[in-house]
């Protein structure tokens, strides 16, 4: 398994306890999202208790091209290939576009969540062992709702960054 660099980190509870990563990474994980960044410490706290911790093999298929977005990924260790459909008439053949790694996310992006419509915009592949924090969009929508600042802060980040006047 991929873990070298986790355990230099220091993200596991304990030795024990090897499949759990603590609330301390998870809160720094979201904090490197930039649109999660601007919020409280509270909030931060709470994000973090909604993240589920999934480990993945290499070849494994993340997300898929076309399906809906119910999850975002943090990717704590591992690498992923981003791939997607060169020809809509042949689905199967598709191009690597990018390669993710610890620290960035699958769904996301710098104003928020990455598809507007709903449906993933690419394939995601583990290139090898990866350890992934998943945020389900239906937790995600909770949470905003229960805390009216996050809306504010999220929809005040993506103005400022889209260059629109508040």
């Amino acid at each position: 398994m991929y873990y070298t660099e986790i355990e230099q980190t220091n993200i596991f509870k304990d030795e024990n306890m090897a499949d759990k990563i603590d609330t301390d990474t998870k809160k720094l994980m979201l904090r490197k999202q930039p649109c999660f960044s601007q919020l409280r410490e509270e909030e931060i706290e709470i994000l973090a208790s909604l993240l589920v911790e999934k480990h993945v093999s290499p070849g494994e298929i993340i997300v898929k091209e076309g399906d809906p977005v119910d999850s975002v990924y943090l990717i704590v260790s591992g690498k992923a290939d981003v791939r997607c459909i060169k020809d809509r008439n042949h689905p199967d053949q598709t191009e690597s576009v990018a390669t993710l790694i610890p620290g960035d996310a699958i769904g996301l992006n710098e104003t928020g969540f990455y598809s507007l419509s709903g449906i993933r915009t690419a394939t995601v592949i583990a290139i090898d062992e990866m350890v992934l924090l998943r945020l389900s969009v239906a937790a995600f929508h909770g949470f905003a709702l229960a805390y009216s600042h996050v809306n504010e802060v999220m929809r005040s980040y993506a103005r400022k960054l889209l260059g629109m006047n508040t």
